[in-house]
């Protein structure tokens, strides 16, 4: 069996999350099930960079992952954050 990335298949699923992290920004419960998706997504492609040389070109999709399980743990979305614009807390 040979190990295959897909860097796609990573883009469209991080879209699908950030679609869904959008969703329930405003939820204070947060499904297991998503948390895990993020979670192991992020793993996977951290665990293969060492291996596969498509993945490691692709690492920056594992920071992707775990920024978006971080903007959902304080309830914002990606679009919530305009890039060199300091934040007002």
């Amino acid at each position: 069996m040979t190990d295959y990335f897909d860097a796609s298949a990573f883009d469209a699923f991080h879209e699908y999350l950030c679609e869904k992290a959008e969703l329930i920004k405003s939820e204070h419960v947060v499904s297991k099930q998503l948390l895990h998706y993020l979670l192991s997504a992020q793993q996977v492609i951290e665990s293969r960079a060492e291996y596969l040389p498509a993945v490691k070109q692709n690492i920056h999709l594992a920071i992707e992952f775990a920024m978006l399980l971080g903007l959902i743990a304080i309830s914002e979305g990606r679009n919530d954050r305009a890039p060199s614009v300091p934040r007002v807390i």
